[in-house]
């Protein structure tokens, strides 16, 4: 019965690791980029920043005349204070629904470019994602929201800057350049791509693993699981006998004389 109990014991203990480990927090670095210029730069964290500041960088506005609409959505009303919205990353326990998008938008193409992988070890921790929204309209202004996923449950790792498509252009893809900073374990993750109206922030187009093959089964981890191997510094202690040790090389023959005439 003791025995029992101890695994009993040694089991609960296990299970509550695991569960508090599958709730640390996470944390990425994203720069948004469009034909070459620089959008925004923003880190997104599972947990509120006492300094937003701190997380976010504009580089450039390109939605120039966005002071002057009338209903400007969040990023465009924070820009002029240097804060994207959105810093508090979002969890999903299940894909949106087919249902739930708009049929006039969709995602033409998406897929990912691996780039650093410190420890060698297959995942990295520094990619990016490119991808075309396409719509039947002539002009738009959307967003996205991006998520990293394993076993149907997903993690918001970016949100991008409002960004302009015309039409079924190719010359409007986004590249968000991420390097994933905490959080993330290694694993093969599927990445989840969510398209938002820019002034009326509903659903609009969704890719993933299921649309598109390139965006499943994404070796990665985030930068604090990339374990670099140091070689340890061999160390080589020279000693010298001194007089010592010359006084030994001249008794050598001396010694071996008397054993060959023993």
């Amino acid at each position: 019965m003791k025995i029992s109990f101890v695994k009993y014991c040694a089991l609960f203990a296990i299970c509550n690791f695991s569960a508090q480990a599958d709730e640390l927090p996470w944390s990425a670095k994203s720069t948004d980029r469009q034909a070459g210029n620089v959008l925004a730069t923003l880190e997104k964290s599972s947990t509120l920043s006492s300094h937003p500041t701190d997380l976010v960088t504009l580089a450039q506005q390109t939605s120039a005349h966005s002071s002057e609409q009338d209903n400007p959505s969040p990023a465009q009303k924070t820009a002029s204070q240097g804060v994207l919205p959105g810093q508090v990353a979002l969890k999903l326990a299940a894909r949106p629904a087919a249902t739930q998008v708009n049929q006039e938008y969709w995602v033409y193409d998406a897929y990912v470019s691996l780039h650093t992988d410190s420890d060698y070890d297959g995942y990295y921790h520094h990619f990016s994602v490119d991808f075309d929204v396409d719509t039947i309209y002539e002009h738009s202004d959307v967003y996205a929201r991006l998520y990293l996923g394993v076993d149907e449950e997903f993690r918001e790792y970016h949100t991008t800057a409002d960004f302009h498509i015309d039409g079924d252009s190719t010359d409007d893809q986004l590249t968000v350049e991420t390097e994933l900073l905490s959080g993330f374990y290694p694993d093969d993750y599927e990445i989840l791509i969510e398209i938002y109206d820019a002034f009326t922030h509903e659903l609009l187009a969704v890719a993933d693993g299921y649309s598109d093959a390139d965006l499943y089964l994404i070796s990665i981890e985030s930068q604090n699981n990339e374990v670099i191997y140091v070689e340890p510094d061999v160390v080589v202690i020279e000693a010298s006998g001194g007089s010592a040790g010359w006084l030994a090389m001249l008794l050598l023959p001396f010694a071996l004389f008397r054993l060959n005439k023993k």
